[in-house]
């Protein structure tokens, strides 16, 4: 089964976006949730006192007897759902038009390597290559 959840407080099991998270974030103990990939081209998530004004969501699959009305919990997902999600999520972190991207490692490589020559280098768009 595909869920989408968000932070929990460590101890108290409190949500995010409800209490700053005093003892460290923590997943919801979803019986056999495995993390895939999460949202972070909403990153950073605007905190008020240490509270999360929106839930970072986190995306992944879990036990098809798992239960999902958990604190911390935000949704199950079709199969569909999640893939149009997760397509979504990967073209808003491509960095430039011209990388090639792998929505399996939800990763972006430029066209060309960088150089292996211990100097720097910047990607220009323009020439599509790497200009010192």
């Amino acid at each position: 089964m595909k869920i989408v959840v968000t932070n929990i407080d460590a101890d108290t099991g409190i949500l995010c976006t409800v209490e700053p998270m005093r003892t460290g974030p923590a997943f919801p103990n979803v019986k056999g949730f495995q993390w895939v990939w999460q949202d972070e081209s909403n990153w950073p998530v605007a905190t008020i006192g240490g509270v999360y004004q929106t839930a970072p969501k986190y995306y992944g699959t879990c036990d098809d007897d798992a239960d999902t009305s958990l604190v911390g919990v935000l949704g199950v997902l079709s199969d569909a759902e999640y893939a149009t999600l997760k397509t979504a999520e990967h073209q808003a972190r491509k960095p430039f038009p011209s990388w090639i991207g792998n929505e399996e490692t939800m990763t972006w490589k430029a066209p060309t390597p960088y150089p292996q020559d211990n100097k720097r280098y910047y990607w220009d768009e323009t020439i599509t290559s790497w200009s010192e």
